[in-house]
């Protein structure tokens, strides 16, 4: 699926796609992050808990690396790692980096209209997608991860938080006046804090900070 015309359709959504950065993506994204996004997204991994039997969805995959390496750790013929992202071309660029790879597939879709059964994931995670979206549908997408994840089912978020610090409150609001993007102000002011302690979750913990602005919180359905 390398055309344009052989790109899925993109789903009608409120929330920011990252379509016309798939192709740098995997470079840009990691800068961002100064570099440790991987580290970030092996600790919210990590979270998990994984036996190698889970059904896992990676909401906001982007290129799905993260996908691939969920998939990667799962050993059951029925366990699976799904990936899903808003953007027809990051799916497609996942899907060509996952050729030959078992145990997972890609999705185009939107978080705050999962087209999945209820329960129908042991496990979710979700690394800096939050910031794309804006407050209402920070809300959705988390009430939507809490119908198809199983309960007592374990979640993990990344993503921008209240800052702390000075350099947590330079870092998080250079990347508000870079992007003009008012998602992330959202974030800075609590707002991905607000919606999940407003959400139906039994447990949420925020387990580490980093940078000053980057929580990895820990969920249990």
């Amino acid at each position: 699926m390398n055309k344009a015309s052989d790109l899925e359709p993109a789903p009608q959504t409120r929330g920011r796609t990252l379509d016309h950065a798939a192709g740098l993506y995997d470079w840009l994204s990691p800068a961002m992050m100064f570099w440790q996004e991987g580290r970030l997204g092996r600790e919210a991994q990590r979270l998990l808990a994984l036996r190698g039997d889970e059904r896992v969805l990676d909401v906001g995959c982007a290129t799905g690396w993260l996908t691939r390496r969920i998939a990667a750790a799962l050993t059951a013929p029925d366990a699976c790692a799904v990936g899903l992202d808003a953007a027809p071309k990051m799916i497609a660029a996942a899907r060509r980096k996952a050729a030959g790879q078992g145990r997972l597939r890609f999705d185009v879709g939107v978080a705050e209209r999962l087209e999945y059964a209820d329960g129908s994931f042991d496990c979710a995670i979700s690394t800096f997608f939050f910031h794309h979206v804006d407050a209402e549908l920070k809300r959705k997408a988390l009430a939507e991860m809490h119908r198809v994840v199983k309960p007592d089912g374990r979640i993990a978020i990344v993503d921008v938080d209240v800052p702390e610090g000075v350099l947590g409150r330079i870092c998080a609001w250079s990347g508000y006046w870079l992007f003009k993007q008012e998602e992330i102000r959202e974030n800075i002011r609590g707002d991905l804090r607000r919606a999940l302690a407003e959400a139906p979750f039994r447990e949420v913990e925020r387990v580490s900070r980093h940078f000053g602005y980057i929580s990895v919180f820990r969920i249990v359905n």
